[in-house]
């Protein structure tokens, strides 16, 4: 598996020469940067001893050389530099969000939305700066260090130098000290910030309950609970960060305040000149910058390998349901559906060892092609659950499920979701026009093919009296729609690709009987050749199948038969027909 150093080592195989030549440039600008001391004392010293209005103008001239040529590279090595990192940070960020496409449904139960964000866009960001102004930061104060250090020693001597750069190494030995906290707190950070996200996320998600229930006030203030942690974590950062600068300057400022003393007697005596003088004075100043940068740096790498820590969790987690045991060409051609002993607990979300509760205990059926089942059965008997093994979002031991006789697993994840035309219970649509929500952006599907789906379905009447008929948008999540529109526009989206295998959950409620009865009846005859299980509560719709399996709340198999056979069995499907009939005595 992939880790974070991986993809920006790929990254940086391909694009290394504008990476390597951004920062060779942003050596020889700093160079020259760093020259503009010395050559003003050179021009200082001309002036003192009243040299030739020539020299004085050479001397000027190479001060404003060395100004343009150090901003002219700059501008050139941060194009090169961070046109690098910024299209690191894409990269990275796409196969982020590439690995998250390939993740089993566990994933995202021990994942919040909110904190997949933050590591997305915050995280990827701090690791771009890292690569931009971490390695920029570095190299400049590096480079500086240099050329202000040769040019001390060549204008005052080395007593007076080392004097000057003696806070260096202890300064550079505090801030390598530090670094563990700094990328601890930076850590605490980003985990706060996640979960700030999330609750964003979930109050915007269901933000209608919020408003129903008048939790408006209670939801803001759990909500400034999570900023003031944020907040807190914020200001222990702030007391080590800030704290380096000030050090640095004090240090650098009492280094300053003896060259003055000290360096003034060196010139009365005539032991330097007043333009070497000046230089050192310039110099001091200079260095203070790289060395208090250092610190700034620091935090920026720790901020950086934090964040590759925290991306890593993600790229180092592989998916449970995968292609290993897949066998090519093995495909869905029929729908002839077998559950043989079918057992399974959903995961924990947390790290806990306890034993999860079964969800379907030993269940065993068989589905013909082309035939229809409906599922019914008390909340909480695994309907939904069987729906979601089926399209292998979860990991099922071999032989428990055979699909045209091959074992589930042999089947191509991809190969089997593309048989498989699944109507969830919650019919999510995008923010996007009716057509592509059909259509779901695949243009090998043409216009006609989505209006035969859409009539399937009795809805093409209600989309043709909007303004912009099929080009409608519908919104976030479909918003701008009804519960029954969006049903059917969810159950049109996966009869347009004609599959093999129709499996709906429980889509129709927010539709009434009679349209439920209406549009089952339509999908029997678009259906044909299709195999299909109908997951539902209302046993109306039942009645439309060709068999009925009924579970009970323990995710066991209750009965399975015809509608009639169960009906004259007397048992739980019986009991359901008279309470949802009305006919079922309360005593």
């Amino acid at each position: 598996m992939l880790t974070t150093k991986d993809h920006i080592l790929y990254y940086f195989s391909k694009k290394w020469k504008m990476y390597i030549c951004g920062l060779i440039l942003v050596f020889v600008s700093t160079y020259f940067n760093a020259s503009i001391p010395r050559l003003l004392g050179v021009a200082i010293d001309h002036l003192r001893y009243s040299s030739p209005p020539n020299v004085i103008l050479i001397a000027a001239r190479n001060i404003a050389i060395a100004a343009f040529l150090g901003f002219a590279l700059r501008f050139i090595w941060r194009y090169l530099v961070f046109g690098f990192t910024r299209g690191a940070e894409t990269y990275i960020r796409a196969k982020l969000f590439e690995h998250l496409e390939t993740q089993s449904s566990e994933f995202y139960i021990k994942h919040s939305t909110g904190d997949i964000i933050t590591r997305s866009i915050s995280d990827v960001l701090s690791i771009r700066r890292m690569g931009g102004f971490g390695f920029v930061g570095v190299l400049d104060s590096i480079t500086i260090l240099i050329v202000a250090g040769v040019s001390m020693f060549a204008s005052v001597g080395v007593i007076m130098s080392l004097m000057a750069l003696l806070p260096v190494p202890f300064l550079i030995v505090f801030i390598a000290k530090i670094r563990v906290t700094l990328r601890r707190r930076q850590y605490e950070i980003r985990e706060a910030t996640s979960d700030l996200a999330s609750k964003v996320q979930e109050n915007l998600t269901g933000i209608r309950v919020i408003k129903t229930y008048a939790q408006e006030t209670s939801e803001t203030e759990n909500f400034k609970k999570l900023s003031r942690v944020r907040w807190d974590k914020e200001i222990r950062m702030a007391w080590i960060s800030n704290s380096i600068a000030p050090i640095i300057q004090v240090s650098f400022a009492i280094v300053f305040s003896l060259f003055i003393i000290f360096g003034s007697q060196m010139v009365a005596n005539g032991t330097i000149s007043i333009g070497a003088f000046t230089a050192f004075n310039g110099y001091i100043i200079m260095i203070t910058w790289p060395v208090s940068q250092l610190g700034r740096v620091a935090e920026v790498w720790q901020s950086g390998l934090s964040s590759i820590e925290r991306l890593d969790e993600i790229f180092k987690h592989k998916p449970s349901v995968t292609d290993d045991f897949a066998e090519e060409g093995t495909k869905v051609t029929h729908g002839f559906i077998e559950i043989n002993n079918l057992e399974f607990a959903y995961p924990s979300p947390s790290l806990s060892t306890d034993v999860a509760p079964i969800v379907l205990d030993k269940i065993s059926f068989t589905i013909k092609a082309g035939e229809t089942l409906a599922i019914t059965g008390p909340v909480g008997c695994g309907k939904t659950t069987l729906a979601s093994i089926l399209l292998r979002q979860w990991k099922i031991p071999q032989g428990m499920i055979k699909i045209d006789s091959n074992d589930i697993n042999s089947i191509h994840v991809k190969t089997l979701r593309a048989a498989i035309g699944y109507v969830p219970q919650d019919n999510f649509l995008f923010s996007e026009s009716i057509i592509e929500n059909i259509r779901f952006y695949d243009n090998s599907i043409t216009d006609e093919e989505v209006y035969t789906a859409a009539k399937a379905v009795s809805i093409h009447d209600n989309i043709m009296a909007f303004p912009d008929q099929y080009n409608t948008i519908v919104g976030e999540r479909g918003m701008t729609l009804s519960g029954g529109q969006k049903q059917r526009i969810s159950i049109a989206r996966a009869l347009v690709r004609k599959p093999k295998i129709l499996l709906l959950d429980d889509c129709l409620s927010a539709v009434d009987a009679e349209t439920e009865h209406e549009i089952i009846h339509e999908l029997q005859n678009y259906m044909q050749n299709t195999t299909g299980i109908i997951i539902t509560h209302r046993v109306a719709a039942t009645s439309l199948a060709d068999r009925i399996l009924v579970l009970n709340s323990n995710g066991q198999v209750a009965e399975i038969g015809t509608y009639d056979e169960l009906i004259d069995l007397k048992g739980e499907f019986y009991k359901l027909v008279q309470l949802q009939s009305g006919e079922v005595s309360h005593d």
